[in-house]
Order: structure tokens, then sequence, then C-alpha cells
């Protein structure tokens, strides 16, 4: 029987569990829990009781799923972002982890989730890709851009722009609202200046966006689990979803198709971001990876030539 790992992202909104081989990566188990453990600490950068309860809670069943594939303590990785490198009390939490599952969370910072997020899209990508290409990767707390051309890497930077961060900067009760776009647009380029200014020299020609809001891209597409490990997606139709979203209240988007109840507070934030890169950047081509921090941390850390049968 084949060694098996697992290796965990604990976003700021959401976690998720990958189990794969050692020996050879492959998708043998999947799951994604809307954890929220940034929830209430974007502001004060406290992690909350109850957002720690629900994070050990996920924890647990991941692990209970590790095990029961006959997975072993020390093949379990768990990799904290964004929420876990800025929260004041993010030292209480991981030492719950431990003490209570006995799980040690591994904190990187924002160019190490780069380069593992790099690693996971461009082993998603057809051979040869060699355009000159912008990954987005857009969690709760940060967004990790990278750009690249053929198998270099030329530019990669993280931003304090996720989807809570920005809500909770820029929202009437505390949701979104077409009334705020100004004063979030201004913002926004505000800090997305240097990435801007360098990609304008580089002219990328696609937008390659990692799982996250873009899965539920995709969804809105009606493509979902019929999808490769990467595949172009609809501009034409993103943009026109786009529209419609913006304009609907929460209540009304949590029941649009093919949207999940847990994004979709945060999705228009997501799209904002997504739209205002392709339209500043003239980008025409967009293109969504299922694979992004996890499966980069297996191909940088675990694909070793002592893992092979």
């Amino acid at each position: 029987m084949s060694k098996i790992c697992a290796i965990a992202d604990l976003g700021t909104n959401t976690f998720q569990l990958l189990i794969s081989p050692l020996s050879k990566f492959q998708v043998e188990e999947q799951l994604q829990r809307p954890v929220g453990l940034g929830k209430g600490a974007m502001e004060e950068v406290t992690l909350q009781p109850d957002a720690m309860d629900r994070a050990l809670t996920a924890l647990h069943e991941f692990r209970t799923l590790f095990i029961s594939k006959g997975g072993v303590a020390s093949d379990f990785y768990a990799i904290g972002t964004s929420i876990l490198r800025r929260a004041s009390n993010a030292d209480v939490f991981i030492q719950r982890v431990y003490e209570e599952l006995g799980i040690q969370i591994l904190i990187i910072d924002g160019m190490q989730e780069a380069e593992y997020i790099y690693a996971g899209i461009r082993n998603s990508l057809p051979e040869r890709w060699e355009k000159a290409s912008l990954v987005m990767d857009i969690g709760g707390g940060s967004v990790e851009f990278i750009l690249f051309r053929g198998d270099e890497v030329l530019y990669r930077v993280s931003l304090e722009l996720g989807g809570l961060r920005l809500k909770s900067l820029f929202s009437v009760d505390n949701e979104f609202d077409l009334s705020i776009i100004a004063g979030l647009d201004a913002y926004v380029m505000k800090e997305m200046a240097q990435l801007m200014d360098v990609c304008r020299k580089v002219k990328p020609e696609v937008l390659i966006g990692a799982a996250g809001a873009f899965e539920t891209i995709l969804d809105l597409e009606k493509r979902s689990g019929h999808a490769p490990a990467s595949c172009e997606l609809d501009l034409a139709v993103f943009l026109g979803h786009k529209s419609s979203l913006d304009a609907l209240a929460y209540e009304e988007r949590v029941g649009y198709p093919g949207m999940k109840a847990f994004r979709a507070s945060i999705f228009p934030y997501a799209t904002f971001l997504v739209e205002k890169v392709l339209r500043e950047l003239e980008i025409k081509e967009l293109w969504f990876s299922s694979y992004s921090l996890k499966e980069g941390f297996w191909f940088t850390e675990l694909q070793n030539p002592s893992n092979q049968p």
C-alpha cells in the first residue's frame, strides 16, 4: 500500500484538504470547509473564540479522514497563510491545534505562498505553455500574484486585498453595495500600483485564476465536475454573471444558480478584482486552475526521489 500524505491549506475564509500518495501526485480525497477563521478578525486582527472552535472542528475532521485511510500523523501538513500571519493571538490557536490534535501548523509568508501557488498552477497547465501569464489567487485575507513567461517567474507579490479584508473596509450594512465602488476602486488601484507598472511592461496575455473564487466562476458556467486541472473560461459569460450579481442583495446572491452560499458575501469583491486586472491590463484570455497552494506544496516539498517505490 502506497504511503499517503495530507496537505491542509488553512485560509482566512476556507480550510481545504488534499490527500495524495507520496510516490506520485494524485488527488485521492479533497475536502473544503467554510471555516471563516478570519471572521471578526479583520479590524482588530485577533482570532475570535468561535472561529477557533470552527477551525478545530474542521481540522479534526481532516485528521480523522486521513488516519482512516491509513495516513500517519507525521505526513499531515497544515499550512497557515494570511490571517495566521497577521493575528495577534495566532500562537494561542496554533498551540490549541497542537495540544488537541497533534498537528503542527507551518506559517508561511506571502512570498512562499506565492511560490507554492505558482508551482501548483505550473503543473496544471498544458505542456509548452509559453504565453506571458499572470496568476491570481484570491483568498479571504490576501491575494497572491505571480507574473511568468515560460518557466521564468518575472514578479511575485502578496497583497492584503482578500475578499474578507476588502469587505471589512468597504461595505454597506456589512455587505457589498454598488455605492462603495468608487472608494474600493481607488484603494485597490493604489495597492496594486507596483504590480500594474510591472505588468504593463511585460504585457501578460492570460490571467490564470487559482481555485477559490475562480471555482465559483467555473460553477457559474455550469462546468464544475467536468473540467480538467486547468481550462479556459468564457470571458463574456464571466462579465455577464458579474454584472448581474453585483446588482443583487446578499439574500438574492445566495440563490443565484452556481453560487456557493459561503462565498456569496465576498464573491463581488473577488470579481471586482478580476475585472479590474483584466481591464487595466487589456487581457483577453481567462483561465482556471484547480491546482494552487496544496498542490504546489506537494510538487515543491514532497516530490522527492526518496518517495518513489
